[in-house]
């Protein structure tokens, strides 16, 4: 009988200890937020204990950590009848009712909870504490004082002081919360949570060297705490993708599953240029969540297919992204590339009128200039040079400061070759305002007028052809500005004959052109007529009208 008494004491122990470990186990997996499997691991304690509280209460706040409250109602009613006069119960009546912003209610549970005064017990002051903090419409000066009485009859608990910590970095006061992790790292120097605050705090300041010490302290207390991979990932994201891809891949590998971080390494594999592994992963992504997938993967896909040259894939991907997604989410990079894609399908309207939807949508002004400039290369690329002179009018509209002498040079000849030749000459007219000491602007308001006035009736173009000169023989070596130099006088020559009939003036300017090119048999032939008939005229003199 004696012996019976004594294998089923020990058989009681074994199932108590074993009963504490797996609490221990789930809870520990909580604090790792590995909601998901402590709510798998609390369930099991659930169905093998369900005369105990402590897995239900540690159920029902991973289920409100998971954002699941009407599971953590469900479970709130499923805890056995004998179980909710226990205070821990109380805690969940109110931290039920802090989600459903019921704060009178709320406060008359965790009252009942407290009891007594004088038998007040931290372990439930700190339930209370975490409840309000984890709530996002808690009461954290209440969690704070109750912490604070908590800390007198429980100086040792660094959980108390964690909590302090995080319900004064709730209320955005950085030193207090730094203060109760110090105080909590001192009661343990490897609690890798603790480690992961502190370093959570020196991240936000931008102290890279801190917060890399204090997390890699937190690794080396727990290597599978998963958090810390996170934030150390989300550091890097931005600075080294490489080493950004390490840390995601150890921050997946030490969590639940979840689709959210299929997502979050997609994204990176994206941002990395591994476009081969994220086509690959979004097709996972899809495979798994069918008709839940979110828009913006088929929009990751059709920049993935895009950069790898795959222009069907990436059309397809991006009108399903286009199907799917709101409106309000469309970005201006969207519809650019959409037109790119148009491009290459040789569908020049359709490219045409994506190019504009993206030009609708930028709010940037560099980005816009960006936009209107691709507008207008695509027209000249149409040789429909009409609309480009549009678009570099309205690059002009837009940011009349910022244009180069390209831009201005670009827009003047669209207007010229669209045979605009008085928007051409007012163009070009702001080029010599802008750059007096280059050719190009006279050069191509001479040209333009010399096109208004074919019959050279007013000599509109002579002035600027002068200016030309002027300008263009400071650089006569230059081998552009020489031929533009012999067109200026045979075009003045011509003028002087045909319109004014002053022979010597011509024949001055074929002398020009002589100098400039000896060779020039055009010159020196006009030269020679222009000879004769000054030979057959001798006592005539030309007469200016």
């Amino acid at each position: 009988m004696k012996k019976r008494l004594y294998i089923l004491l020990f058989a009681s122990v074994l199932f108590t200890t074993g009963f504490a470990q797996s609490l221990q186990d789930a809870t520990r997996l909580y604090r790792h937020e590995r909601y998901t499997s402590a709510e798998n691991s609390l369930l099991q304690l659930t169905r093998q204990n369900p005369q105990q509280i402590e897995p239900w209460y540690w159920l029902v706040r991973a289920e409100l950590a998971k954002n699941e409250k009407d599971k953590a109602v469900h479970t709130l009613k499923s805890i056995p009848t004998q179980l909710q006069g226990q205070a821990l119960y109380k805690v969940l009546e109110g931290s039920i009712a802090l989600e459903n912003i019921d704060t009178v209610k709320a406060l008359a549970a965790f009252t009942d909870a407290l009891g007594n005064a004088k038998k007040k017990d931290p372990a439930i002051q700190l339930a209370i504490a975490e409840a309000n903090i984890d709530a996002n419409k808690g009461n954290l000066l209440y969690a704070i004082d109750l912490l604070t009485e908590a800390a007198k009859k429980d100086k040792k608990n660094p959980a108390i002081l964690i909590a302090k910590g995080d319900a004064f970095r709730k209320l955005y006061n950085g030193s207090e919360a730094f203060r109760n992790y110090q105080d909590a790292l001192e009661l343990d120097k490897n609690d890798p949570v603790v480690n992961y605050k502190i370093g959570k705090i020196y991240q936000t300041q931008n102290n890279d060297a801190v917060y890399t010490e204090y997390y890699e302290n937190a690794i080396k207390a727990d290597p599978d705490f998963a958090p810390v991979y996170y934030q150390l990932y989300y550091a890097n994201y931005f600075k080294d993708v490489n080493k950004a891809l390490e840390y995601l891949q150890k921050f997946i590998a030490h969590s639940d599953p979840d689709t959210k971080n299929d997502y979050l390494l997609t994204d990176l594999y994206f941002v990395s240029k591994k476009y081969t592994e994220a086509i690959q992963e979004a097709g996972k992504i899809i495979a798994t969540e069918k008709n839940h997938t979110k828009p913006r993967i088929y929009k990751l896909l059709a920049y993935s297919y895009d950069a790898l040259n795959n222009n069907a894939k990436a059309e397809e991907n991006l009108k399903t992204y286009f199907s799917n997604e709101n409106d309000s989410n469309y970005s201006a990079k969207d519809f650019e590339l959409m037109a790119s894609i148009s491009e290459k399908n040789n569908q020049p309207a359709d490219a045409a009128i994506w190019y504009e939807k993206a030009l609708q949508l930028e709010k940037d002004k560099t980005q816009k200039t960006t936009l209107v400039k691709k507008l207008a290369g695509f027209y000249k690329s149409q040789k429909q040079y009409d609309k480009q002179a549009y678009w570099y009018e309205q690059l002009y509209s837009i940011s009349p400061e910022n244009l180069s002498n390209v831009d201005v040079f670009n827009w003047g000849v669209a207007n010229y070759n669209a045979q605009q030749y008085p928007m051409a000459d007012s163009v070009f007219a702001i080029y010599t305002n802008k750059y007096p000491e280059q050719s190009f602007g006279y050069y191509w308001r001479a040209r333009s007028n010399a096109a208004i006035d074919t019959a050279m009736e007013t000599g509109i173009a002579i002035p600027h052809y002068e200016n030309l000169i002027k300008v263009g023989l400071k650089d006569s070596a230059n081998k552009t500005t020489r031929k533009w130099l012999i067109q200026a006088y045979g075009y003045i020559a011509a003028y002087k004959v045909n319109k004014e009939k002053q022979f010597d003036e011509a024949l001055a300017c074929y002398d020009k052109i002589l100098q400039l090119d000896p060779g020039n048999t055009d010159a020196e032939k006009y030269k020679g007529i222009l000879e004769k008939m000054a030979e057959t005229k001798p006592n005539e003199t030309p007469k200016n009208k």
